[in-house]
């Protein structure tokens, strides 16, 4: 399920950006223009857990 409530975003934002292991992807949805926390991306979304362990959305 996804889910795009600001305060779960930035919980896994912070999550991944401290190095905590997580059990769901941050994903950019292009279709909506937002990101998005899932356990199941679609073949539509881009992953972007990489780039917010890099400090990019920080």
């Amino acid at each position: 399920m996804d889910d795009t409530r600001p305060e779960k975003i930035q919980k896994e934002l912070s999550d991944i950006t401290a190095g905590r292991p997580t059990s769901q992807e941050l994903v950019f949805d292009p279709r909506s223009g937002q990101l998005t926390v899932t356990n199941q991306p679609s073949p539509d979304q881009v992953i972007a857990t990489d780039t917010a362990e890099s400090g990019y959305f920080s």
